[in-house]
């Protein structure tokens, strides 16, 4: 016989992701140039907040993301021609390139961060940093859970 009190947290999950993911997209979309992704909005908010204190490679983009290689490197390459960003030889290994943000996605960056904190403040509207935290140790719990 079948529980129907059963727990669905991946539906529940999925749900919200799906929810989160059109209110975001839409905030940025509607923040930014056409000919911009989200995909690419992302990884220009990631370079700025995170490019200040460290190098950004191609490897921190596939992690923070969690694509695999060969997506990260087709975004790069036509955020490359879209002169979005320059990936720039690292001296102790050629092999290596760091990405950095031109000029343009620079000035689209403010817009970007806008709307992405918009909607991020809409998400914790009336709960509490104690709620949030317990929240995030969940979330902790699950992702270990499926690693």
């Amino acid at each position: 016989m079948m529980n129907k009190n059963k727990l669905k947290l991946g539906l529940d999950i999925s749900r919200i992701n799906h929810i989160i993911s059109r209110k975001v997209d839409a905030a940025v979309i509607n923040a930014i140039d056409d000919n911009l992704t989200v995909s690419q909005a992302y990884v220009i908010d990631f370079i700025s907040n995170e490019g200040e204190d460290r190098e950004i490679f191609q490897k921190d983009l596939e992690k923070e993301f969690d694509l695999k290689r060969s997506s990260i490197s087709l975004m790069l390459n036509n955020m490359e021609k879209s002169d979005l960003i320059i990936r720039v030889p690292v001296a102790e290994d050629a092999r290596l390139k760091k990405i950095i943000l031109t000029e343009k996605s620079m000035k689209l960056y403010e817009n970007i961060s806008t709307a992405i904190d918009s909607v991020e403040n809409k998400l914790s509207e009336n709960i509490t940093l104690e709620e949030i935290k317990a929240f995030q140790r969940v979330l902790d719990k699950i992702r270990k859970n499926l690693e």
